[in-house]
């Protein structure tokens, strides 16, 4: 057995035990027990040499969670949070005002804090199936590449879900109390990063990702001041579209999902939360005469301080 499928048996084991709602019976039933008879994962035994079918569910978790995490930009763009709740209620403490000492604490001391839930209701699947004949005839790199598309759709979802959340928030609930009209209609440049930038430590907080689309990041190449301003670090990965730093702090996260004209700086640490009650989880899965496997992704999102987030527009 090989390192890969060993290690990554274990994380889909783990995290079948883990949850409340799975244990071991369905590990032992719905993932081994029917991956015995999953041609799928008799192919993969076959290609890859293993001598049982838990490697063979690991290799498959490995290509399909290796493939997701090249799609993962979205969670770049949010603060995620490991939950086997369906709700989590956040705390989120209020400005109060300080008072002397020899006065003591005033007679009527409000909260200082207020509440946010979120719920878990997004749940997603994608399914890899085939026929017997394309199981047993098709090179099998061709039948992994459906695997690794399946769950990037999941994990391309997710990303869709946390734009749409910014991109949802009313105007008058961001920093600053209303959106930034670039310097120059359909044009962003670093000076309208700088003004969103000031927007959002103006409201108290700090500003770690800019969310931009494609279109835009090309204006930004085409921007002296930006390039001077930028520098790559350790967490840079251009073939996902997270780039470097500005020396204003906050990294550039390019993305097609978001709107061509609207650009969001985002303090991620506070303005939104994803609660991952199930990670992308592959199982085996029968369909009338195909088999193959079902992704699935269960997580909720909600926004905690809109006020953390500036939004520049016409750019």
């Amino acid at each position: 057995m090989t390192n890969g499928a060993s290690n990554y048996c274990n994380v889909l084991m783990e995290a079948v035990m883990r949850d409340p709602d799975l244990g071991e019976h369905a590990w032992q039933e719905t993932f081994i027990g029917k991956a015995r008879g999953n041609a799928l994962f008799q192919r993969t035994m076959k290609e890859y040499v293993l001598s049982d079918v838990a490697q063979a569910l690991g290799t498959i978790h490995d290509l399909a969670i290796n493939s997701a995490k090249k799609m993962a930009v979205g969670r770049n763009l949010i603060l995620v949070i490991q939950t086997t709740s369906p709700k989590v209620r956040f705390y989120l403490s209020k400005r109060g005002t300080a008072w002397r000492i020899n006065d003591g604490p005033p007679l009527q001391t409000p909260e200082h804090f207020e509440t946010v839930d979120i719920s878990v209701n997004y749940e997603y699947g994608y399914d890899a199936l085939f026929s017997l004949a394309y199981l047993e005839d098709v090179p099998f790199n061709v039948i992994e590449r459906v695997v690794k598309d399946a769950s990037q759709m999941l994990e391309e979802k997710l990303t869709s879900d946390i734009v749409s959340l910014y991109e949802g928030i009313s105007s008058s609930d961001l920093a600053g109390g209303a959106e930034i009209s670039a310097d120059t209609s359909g044009k962003l440049t670093w000076a309208d990063l700088v003004e969103a930038w000031t927007a959002v430590r103006k409201a108290g907080y700090t500003p770690d990702i800019a969310m931009v689309h494609p279109d835009q990041v090309a204006d930004l190449w085409n921007d002296d001041k930006f390039i001077h301003s930028f520098y790559f670090g350790n967490n840079v990965d251009v073939s996902r579209g997270i780039l470097g730093e500005t020396y204003l702090g906050f990294r550039i996260v390019e993305t097609d999902l978001c709107s061509a004209t609207k650009v969001h700086l985002i303090d991620t640490t506070k303005a939104a939360a994803c609660l991952l009650r199930n990670d992308i989880l592959i199982q085996p899965y029968e369909e009338r005469l195909n088999q193959g496997v079902i992704c699935t992704i269960r997580y909720g999102l909600g926004t905690l301080r809109k006020d953390a987030v500036a939004r520049i527009v016409d750019c």
